[in-house]
């Protein structure tokens, strides 16, 4: 790993958190706690680039904080004479705990599952030993913990503010115009696959975070909760505005390959509309992104005057690939002219009136998977505390409440065998910083201020650390480990042999949450892969069955998490990998195709409704087997063709071509991408989702 020259934003941040941890243990040193340090170290913990985002965790780590000490307190008050009842339910507790935590994600609601867990050990375990003083010790770990919290939310806030409305505003001032290039590059053909799929994988990253800003910004820039609506709208359409182009990108490929000619007339149309949307892209303020250009309108009109007939549908049932490209991309245009105006709102500080919220972002949920998180959390802890009971080990209690902190934070990884072993020698390098500082550097100190003197290199150079992404997983054993053993107090006793027990421990908890990881928890990208392409046939099932779908616009954000989620394991540049991205991007369309379709279900002829609600049941019984792992079946295809042209045989209205159109969208994407949806192939080589999840 090679460290770059940090910036005058992360040597700020660094500054901050030293400040904030050390005036969280003067207070903490003014309060004679027991455990000073526990504060500094929350205050490392909390930490965050952005204040919105301290502000907005903070109150739900306090909150978890709180019901980890009532939940001590109760399980002290029920089970202080049975330690093997209390190691059960506070194993039990731990589990449920890591389980809220992993299921919610990256919402800030699971920190309150996290920290309500592992606070749960830190405090109930000391106080197992001292029933009496059992209040006492959770009143002072909740004091550290919270002062932690405290200090590092109002320093972050206050000092030099990194705002996530700032942030929030490039990122809303810059979609467009990203979304404009990668749409210009596209449409002209001037990508290879592979970097079309890295393209957009940027963009979807890009708009999926703007949720998560917009969280935080709220909390530490207020005058945007009146945007908030508008905000919302912008998020949601630029979900649908992406749909709608991989939709056109991917269907003129098509096209492209199968009939070039064709595709040749439609490139000057394409290029045109990229241009549009290029030019647009930087509109100001709402009054210029309202004045409809008359190069809009001759677009609109050359689009309409080259829609295929009914006449031609019929004499050639492939038109019905070159109407979709020209209704999508008015589509494109009518959603990219709405997201301008609503983005133009939000940069010149104009209030929408009286425009409803667009439905909020909807990340997916992995129940199943949180579940085994959870399970092997309190595997991990009741077999630390089996260790600790048969063995009377007095460092016991620290090691089973490292091991249920490590496997608490490990719990959502990929591999979270791999990040705890990298969590283990790191923690051995800070017990080794520990020791220098304990019985090299702080005997001879005398006062407050020489203490921090003292600590500044350690921590400054931590916070440098924690500031940039990639270092975090190897600063914050450093700052956990190292800060724990120094336990620095009023009347600090420096006892190597307790410190080399109390170190001893600290690593065997470690160790034993590294083991259960490694023989309990599924390991690599590739079951996280599995669970996600699993729960994206469900999806699929569940909209051709219209159960469990809201709407389209819930649909489509909880498809993009998956695929965002995807793209983050998968590599585009290798083949394989690129033949599961592209199938979940098709998994998209599909979707959306059957979603319209459900909705025009009522309006239907009755003779036209039953081969849509035959062919829809068929897709959904082929997509739960896919799901469940049985995706070996042929595909529907035959099915599908058959109930499109019996549709559009039916009458001549637009609601049965539109209806028409939308089975051949399936069945073509579901031909285009055939391995991905569960299509049996002898070639081994590619690994669709059928393989994937088999």
């Amino acid at each position: 790993m090679i460290l770059q020259k940090p910036t005058w934003r992360e040597v700020v941040f660094s500054f901050k958190s030293f400040f904030a941890a050390m005036l969280a243990l003067y207070i903490a040193f003014r309060l004679d706690l027991s455990e000073p340090m526990w504060a500094v170290t929350t205050v490392y913990v909390v930490s965050q680039p952005l204040a919105g985002m301290v502000l907005s965790k903070s109150m739900y780590r306090v909150l978890g904080t709180v019901i980890g000490a009532i939940a001590s307190l109760v399980f002290v008050a029920l089970f202080s004479n049975s330690p093997e009842l209390f190691c059960l339910a506070l194993a039990l507790w731990m589990g449920l705990g890591t389980a809220v935590s992993v299921y919610l994600r990256d919402a800030p609601q699971g920190y309150v599952g996290m920290l309500s867990g592992y606070s749960a050990a830190l405090i109930g375990l000391a106080a197992a030993l001292a029933p009496e003083s059992a209040f006492d010790i959770a009143v002072a770990r909740c004091l550290e913990i919270t002062l932690g919290i405290g200090c590092a939310t109002l320093v972050h806030h206050l000092v030099f503010p990194q705002r996530a409305g700032d942030s929030l505003r490039k990122a809303l001032n810059a979609a467009l115009p990203d979304m404009a290039r990668w749409a210009g590059d596209a449409l002209r053909g001037q990508q290879s696959e592979a970097q079309g799929l890295i393209d957009r994988r940027r963009i979807l990253a890009t708009v999926v975070s703007l949720d998560r800003l917009r969280i935080f910004a709220i909390f530490d820039t207020p005058p945007l909760k009146a945007f908030d609506p508008a905000i919302r709208q912008i998020e949601g359409k630029l979900l649908s505005l992406l749909a709608l182009l991989m939709s056109v990108y991917d269907r003129f490929a098509v096209l492209t390959r199968e009939r070039p000619p064709t595709a040749s007339e439609l490139r000057p149309l394409l290029e045109r509309a990229a241009m549009h949307l290029a030019q647009s892209a930087g509109a100001r303020t709402p009054a210029d992104s309202e004045i409809e250009s008359a190069d809009e309108l001759a677009l609109r009109a050359e689009i309409a005057s080259r829609l295929p007939s009914v006449h031609d549908l019929r004499r050639d049932p492939n038109a019905f690939l070159v109407r979709s490209i020209l209704l999508r991309l008015t589509d494109v245009i009518d959603l990219w002219r709405d997201s301008v105006w609503l983005r133009t709102h939000v940069s010149s500080g104009t209030r929408l009136q009286g425009s409803p919220a667009s439905p909020a972002f909807h990340p997916y949920r992995d129940l199943p998977a949180a579940l085994i998180d959870g399970a092997v959390t309190a595997i991990a802890v009741i077999a630390a505390s089996a260790f600790w009971i048969l063995s009377a080990w007095p460092g016991g209690p620290t090691a089973v409440t490292f091991t249920a902190i490590i496997c608490a934070i490990m719990g959502g990884r990929d591999d979270p065998s791999v990040a705890s072993v990298s969590f283990l020698r790191m923690s051995v390098v800070g017990a080794f910083f520990a020791a220098c500082y304990l019985f090299v550097v702080l005997p001879p100190l005398t006062g407050f201020a020489s203490l921090v003197a003292a600590l500044a290199p350690f921590y400054l150079v931590c916070g440098l650390l924690l500031a940039t992404p990639s270092t975090v997983q190897i600063v914050m054993p450093l700052i956990f480990t190292g800060g724990g053993l120094m336990a620095i107090t009023n009347s600090t006793v420096y006892d190597f042999e307790a410190f080399l027990n109390n170190a001893v421990s600290y690593v065997v908890g470690i160790g034993m949450a590294v083991v259960a990881l490694r023989l309990l928890r599924p390991r690599g990208a590739g079951w996280a892969v599995q669970r996600l392409s699993r729960g994206l046939f469900h999806d699929l099932a569940a909209a051709c069955l219209a159960s469990g779908i809201d709407n389209r616009a819930a649909f489509e954000s909880r498809m993009f998490d998956r695929i965002n989620a995807l793209f983050a394991r998968l590599d585009p540049m290798i083949a394989k990998d690129r033949a599961v991205i592209q199938g979940s991007l098709g998994g998209l369309r599909l979707g959306l195709n059957v979603l319209a379709l459900r909705t025009w279900l009522p309006e239907l002829p009755a003779a036209a409704a039953a081969p849509v609600r035959n062919a829809l049941t068929a897709l959904a019984g082929h997509f739960m087997e896919i799901a469940k792992g049985r995706g070996d079946k042929p595909l529907p295809l035959e099915l599908l063709e058959a109930a499109s042209r019996q549709v559009f045989a039916l009458d001549e209205s637009a609601l049965t071509v539109r209806a028409a159109e939308a089975l051949f969208s399936v069945a073509m994407t579901m031909r285009q991408h055939s391995e991905f949806f569960g299509e049996p192939s002898g070639d081994d080589a590619i690994d669709g989702i059928a393989a994937v999840t088999a």
